[in-house]
């Protein structure tokens, strides 16, 4: 546990996660080269940042990554709603993001 000005925390720093409330709304692509912009992805540059979505494991990273630290219209504009249901069982998401995305009933698996 740590302590900051606000209180104790237990697992430190945990940065909010950003989900629309309706999934509908997720629509990215599936066979896009995307580059991740700084805000949401600042480990390196140039292609380090650039994913190409047709390749499913660079997909799979992608939507962890969007999912983590991606604000909802980050998420909305790279994540697609029917491929997040199929690949879900898949992520790999940390603690924090998991309780937000499952609150959701029916929505993901």
């Amino acid at each position: 546990m740590t302590t900051s000005t606000f209180g104790p925390r237990q697992g430190g720093w945990r940065r909010p996660v950003s989900l629309p409330a309706d999934l509908a709304k997720l629509r990215g692509p599936l066979t896009a080269m995307v580059q991740l912009p700084l805000g949401v992805y600042a480990s390196g540059q140039g292609p380090a940042r650039s994913f190409d979505l047709s390749n499913e494991a660079e997909r799979i990273e992608l939507y962890e990554i969007v999912l983590t630290d991606g604000t909802a219209e980050d998420v909305c504009r790279y994540v697609n709603r029917e491929e997040l249901l199929r690949l879900w069982p898949r992520l790999w998401l940390p603690p924090h993001a998991l309780p937000s995305a499952c609150r959701r009933p029916g929505r993901l698996p």
